[in-house]
């Protein structure tokens, strides 16, 4: 079981001490577009230091307009480009970048996302729209709002045909009836599981801090091997 520590501050002193005081987590999720002076000597110290633990994300919460300059975040993606640390980047919402990392036939490795805040809607097309960007190893993410019961249960099911097909995958629901998609999909196979320390900290609706989730875990494997 792999976790991610989202991390969402201002300060790259905090980040960078966030992350030295969480060492028990295998990824950590930079929300760069909420870093004052971002520059690149911050990504190149921090990508080095902690090469193949890290996913940048160029994003704000709820798909919010990010302030970051289209050059930064060029070059940000050429620093990267040799490093094992990920990209995540929404199909919908940055269609500029993954067409820059197409155009320039740059090897970074991504996270291809699709995320909607308000509904779950037609899992298929959304998995269609993702293929058409996905190469070699790259992760498939889909993040939505669960309603009701049934959209979980929709996205379970995507989950399954996921691993079935052999593919790496993140399936995430938001909101109350969301979690249990991400309980499953923790013990189903997901690259990783987003998890706070604290409440506080959340990244998204729906998120289990990492010490809940553990617990949850740790309950369910109980009651299968009993």
């Amino acid at each position: 079981m792999k976790y991610c520590l989202p991390i969402i501050k201002e300060s790259k002193e905090e980040i960078l001490q966030i992350i030295s005081e969480n060492p028990d987590y295998d990824f950590y999720e930079i929300w760069l577009s909420y870093i004052k002076d971002l520059d690149t000597d911050f990504i190149w110290k921090i990508s080095d230091q902690y090469n193949g633990k890290l996913i940048f994300l160029f994003r704000k919460q709820k798909l919010e307009k990010s302030d970051l300059e289209k050059e930064l975040k060029e070059k940000i993606i050429k620093l990267i480009e040799n490093s094992e640390n990920l990209l995540d980047l929404d199909i919908n919402d940055q269609k500029e970048e993954l067409d820059f990392i197409k155009d320039e036939k740059l090897s970074n490795k991504l996270i291809v996302s699709y995320h909607n805040y308000n509904e779950t809607p037609d899992l298929e097309k959304v998995v269609i729209d993702i293929d058409s960007r996905l190469r070699g190893n790259d992760i498939c993410k889909v993040a939505t709002f669960c309603k009701t019961p049934e959209d979980s249960v929709e996205l379970l099911t995507l989950l399954l045909e996921l691993r079935k097909k052999g593919k790496k995958y993140i399936i995430l629901g938001m909101g109350e009836q969301g979690r249990i998609v991400r309980i499953y999909g923790a013990l189903w196979g997901n690259e990783f599981s987003f998890a706070p320390v604290d409440e506080k900290e959340k990244s998204a609706d729906g998120q289990l801090t990492k010490d809940k989730l553990e617990k949850v875990l740790e309950t369910l494997k109980g009651l299968d091997s009993g």
